[in-house]
This record gives structure tokens, sequence and C-alpha cells, in this order.
């Protein structure tokens, strides 16, 4: 059955690859894109895009009606932050105003597009009156935050590995990655009884054989979401907060490599 999923937070055109993995797994995709007015963006075949101003809560709230209005529902949510490529593109230099813009649109962004999917799902009636409660178990929607890891500064000093690495994450970025984890980890704990969201917690290290094709790591998210679905008793409160490292066997001990 084709499910409804948006990905937030690797924006078109550098979660092209995503995307199309994504919608080659039966997904209807919604993705976010630059807002750069000289980038040309064309998405994926069967993929459709939206603009997300990542220091806006409004914009946030906008974001997820619109992904309501074009789907009707949202089965699966991707809160993706790919360290390596935001250390590209953030934090370069150390002063206010670079630390105000990441503080806005790495931490506060999550935060807030969080905060809304919550709120819409939560109000939201998505189920038909008549269904059983074993199948509106089956159909929780999935809220995904994905953290794809990258060796910091401070790594490049203290592990021989990290230093051979070209694009270190700057403190700023640093900060914003822990941050978001930590907050990934205490929403996951906040919902581990709420019927109708189940969080998941998905961590890829650069060393990580999913880490550089971003199509074969959504293929394996999505085969890991259906995995949970077919679950008889869903993921446990221990489940839901645990990180699981991309590739891993799902939950009922079937393996995808």
């Amino acid at each position: 059955m084709e499910k409804n999923l948006l990905i937030a937070g690797k924006e078109l055109p550098a979660g092209t690859d995503f995307a199309s993995g994504a919608s080659f797994q039966g997904r209807k995709t919604m993705i976010t894109k630059e807002t750069a007015e000289d980038l040309e963006i064309t998405p994926p075949n069967d993929v459709k895009c939206l603009s997300w101003n990542r220091s806006s809560a409004l914009s946030a709230r906008t974001m997820v009606l619109s992904s309501l209005n074009e789907f009707g529902n949202i089965d699966e949510a991707v809160l993706f932050f790919d360290e390596t490529w935001l250390a590209s593109k953030y934090g370069e230099t150390l002063n206010p105003s670079e630390s105000i813009k990441v503080l806005e649109e790495l931490i506060a962004s999550y935060q807030y597009l969080t905060m809304e999917l919550i709120s819409r799902i939560t109000k939201k009636n998505i189920y038909a009156a008549d269904n059983s409660a074993a199948e509106k178990s089956k159909k929780t929607v999935k809220l995904i935050f994905l953290y794809k890891s990258n060796p910091s500064e401070c790594d490049g000093i203290t592990s021989s590995s990290a230093r051979a690495a070209n694009n270190l994450s700057s403190p700023l970025v640093a900060a914003a990655a822990n941050a978001f984890k930590a907050y990934a980890e205490n929403i996951a704990a906040s919902l581990v009884n709420n019927t109708e969201i189940t969080p998941v917690l998905v961590s890829c290290e650069p060393s990580n054989d999913l880490a550089t094709k971003d199509s074969a790591l959504a293929v394996w998210l999505c085969e890991y979401i259906d995995q949970i679905d077919q679950l008889k008793k869903g993921l446990s409160p221990k489940q839901k907060v645990a990180w699981v490292k991309a590739g891993a066997k799902s939950p009922g001990g079937f393996s995808f490599f």
C-alpha cells in the first residue's frame, strides 16, 4: 500500500537521491527545497517539493498544512540532519551573526517542525471511525529522526581517522548536531505511550556502507519502517528511544543486508 512521506532537512537538490529512493519504495514523497532564487530545482519523477524557511515557525506550519492538503494525511515524516552536508553550508566563521543563523536554522527549525507535526497529527482524525484498535496500531504515523554524523574539529585532533576528513564540523555545527540528537531522544521519550505517533531514531556514521548513497539509505529506511508495521505488538518503549544503526535488522529480526 502506498504511503505519504514528508522529508525535511536535506533540501533539493542535495536531497534528490534520498527522495528518489523513497519514491522507488512506494512512497508519495514531498521534500523541502533550497530557496535560493538563482538555483534551478527539478524534483525527481513523482516527487513534489515545497519551500521551508527554517528560521520561521510559521513556515513550518505552512509546510505541514501544505503536505496535508496535498496528501490528505502524512504516514511518515523524516527529519534529516546530514551533518556532513550541513558542515559544508554553515558555521565557517565564529561570530554572533553566524551563531544566530545556526541557532535558528539548525536547531530551532527542527523543533518548530516537530511540534507542528505532532500537533497536526494528534488533532487530525486520520483513521476511519470503524477501524479496530489493532488496525490503528499498525497505522501509527512514523516520526523519524535521521542523523548522519560527521567528525568535528575536536575529533580531528583526537582521532587519526577523523583527521583525514576534508570537511570537519565547526563548533557551531557540531553543537547543533548534538542538540538534534538530544532533542530527538527526548521527543521519542515523550511519545512512547502515544497511540497515534511512533518515533524512530536512526543514525548513520561515515563508516557505514549506506552513508555515501542516500538512495540506498532511503530504500533501507522504508523497508525498515514497513517491517515495523508488521510487528504484532509494535515497538517497546526502549526500542523507541534507542538509535538504530542504518542497515540494521528490523525489530522483527529480518535482515535487509
